[in-house]
């Protein structure tokens, strides 16, 4: 392996006097990522396409901003920010294995080697992002075109021996990412577009648990959008490899056992916490706008808060104060106490609290039905149609289509409820419910 070399400014300077940074993200300002969108959006009408790409004349690798522990340049050289604690073998094996599959060489490595504190390492990451927006502007670097065609797209995607890492059986990853993502050993992500909008009706949530509880560990680009059928074709197409596994296989894998013993004091502890209290985080937490109370979203965070104060999680960190000071603010007349235990005990907490109280479910429905019930009031629709138009301004197909899979879809629809009321209160505050319905009869949703 190619010797690492202390990283500092001058030579990043140098290095984009010299050379081009491959590994940038050219849509992290907002500004480029609403001129990328409009370049689609005219791509397609003029093509009369549903689908598209955006293209980077310089970054090839476009990576995700959640994870930009490295940048590769076209002369060469990578380099790589990895605190202390986290540079081993694995990770770097893998930000090399990726630079291989997309035949790029290393001649160089770059790396901060004097001790420093978190935030020292993440400066160097952020001056490299900061000086390849200012040297390549997106105006002139982004462009859309077509997605290859289907047959062509997954010839591409398994070039060079890259590997599917959610369908490996190398890999421990939730077999149900299947359902929507495909991440590839090159770096490319692919999703389905409904699982990548949180006012629609899929369950997003596991993109966001998957980022924050596995993604970390791998390196990625920033999630591109492909029909069903490609993302089905992916998977057919890996089945040819040794390295595939089925999803029966990665569910044996990936799910924890318990013996019985841990289960009957699982439950036991359950049991003890619903008695004489109630569960205050059925739904996102209140009194908070509709981003804060999805960061911290017990789906995300782990954690439940009961009506005496104590919160149950499974990351209790009293340095995480964006989180600490949110629970604050949403339930300010509790003092709050924390109590730790396993994220399998959140989970099964969750899947329980319908036989104590009302559960996320039977919320969201009920709150359909009375939004149907306030259509109905104020139209001539028969009650059928009045819940299959609310079913429909949700996302659904109509009414019987609505299918809630799990307390945490349900929190999401929930929240999304919420954010479309807020919405048609700011334009329509004596009528918000007819706001909604104008803009569903409109636009085909509300």
């Amino acid at each position: 392996m190619t010797d690492t070399n202390s990283l500092n400014y001058e030579i990043i300077e140098q290095l984009f006097q010299n050379s081009v940074c491959l590994t940038y993200n050219p849509l992290e300002p907002r500004a480029a990522w609403q001129y990328a969108k409009e370049l689609q959006r005219d791509f397609e009408k003029e093509h009369n396409l549903k689908y598209s790409r955006i293209y980077s004349k310089t970054a090839k690798l476009q990576q995700s901003r959640y994870n930009p522990d490295f940048h590769y340049f076209s002369d060469g050289t990578l380099i790589h920010c990895l605190e202390p604690w986290e540079r081993d073998a694995k990770k770097l094996e893998r930000i090399l294995t990726l630079l291989k599959i997309r035949g790029w060489t290393v001649k160089k490595i770059y790396a901060p080697t004097e001790p420093m504190d978190i935030f020292r390492y993440s400066n160097f990451l952020r001056h490299i992002t900061e000086q390849a927006l200012i040297k390549y502007s997106y105006i002139e670097d982004l462009y859309a075109g077509p997605l290859p065609k289907k047959e062509d797209f997954v010839k591409q995607c398994f070039a060079n021996g890259n590997i599917l890492l959610t369908a490996s059986k190398n890999e421990i990853l939730p077999p149900q990412c299947r359902d929507f993502m495909a991440l590839f050993a090159d770096g490319s992500c692919y999703i389905i577009k409904d699982y990548n909008n949180p006012h629609g009706v899929k369950n997003c949530n596991m993109m966001r648990r998957l980022r924050q509880d596995y993604l970390w560990y791998y390196y990625y680009a920033d999630e591109e959008v492909i029909p069903q059928d490609y993302m089905e074709a992916l998977y057919k197409g890996a089945e040819k490899y040794d390295w595939f596994a089925t999803k029966e296989d990665m569910e044996e894998k990936f799910h924890p056992h318990m013996s019985v013993n841990e289960l009957i004091k699982m439950n036991k502890y359950i049991d003890n916490l619903f008695n004489g209290r109630t569960c205050l985080t059925v739904v996102n937490p209140p009194n908070l706008s509709f981003l804060d109370s999805t960061f911290i979203s017990p789906d995300i965070k782990y954690y439940a808060v009961f009506n005496d104060g104590l919160v149950v999680s499974a990351r209790v960190d009293e340095r995480d104060y964006p989180f600490i000071n949110a629970l604050k603010r949403a339930f300010p007349n509790l003092d709050l106490h924390f109590e730790q235990v396993s994220r399998e005990y959140i989970k099964q907490l969750y899947c329980r609290l319908p036989e104590f109280q009302k559960g996320a479910t039977s919320i969201y429905i009920e709150m359909l039905k009375q939004k149907a019930r306030k259509l109905k009031r104020i139209t001539e629709l028969t009650h059928i149609e009045a819940l299959n138009v609310v079913a429909q301004m949700a996302g659904w197909q109509n009414w019987k289509a609505v299918k809630v899979e799990d307390e945490a879809h349900a929190r999401q629809l929930i929240s999304s409820e919420k954010y479309r009321k807020e919405k048609a209160v700011e334009k329509n505050s004596e009528h918000p419910l007819e706001e909604e319905y104008r803009r569903f009869l409109n636009h085909g949703k509300a």
